[in-house]
């Protein structure tokens, strides 16, 4: 993989955690053609996105997801 990695790998709960984790996920379109030109796309400039640019719209989606096998059904 090329790249920069910010550390951020997805949902991934202890395997043997006996909790199901919840995971929301949030997706915004911002009345903002894009970032600024050269810009790192990090959490401080998504942030600073949402906070300049009007939100059109957004959606949710929550997850459940465990790695316990006892968990799953």
């Amino acid at each position: 993989m090329a790249g920069t990695y910010h550390g951020y790998d997805g949902p991934c709960p202890p395997w043997n955690d006996e909790l199901v984790h919840r995971y929301v996920f949030t997706v915004y379109a911002l009345a903002a053609p894009a970032l600024a030109d050269g810009a790192v796309l990090d959490g401080s400039a998504v942030r600073e996105a949402l906070e300049r640019a009007p939100i059109l719209a957004q959606a949710s989606l929550t997850g459940l997801y465990t790695l316990n096998p006892a968990l799953t059904a």
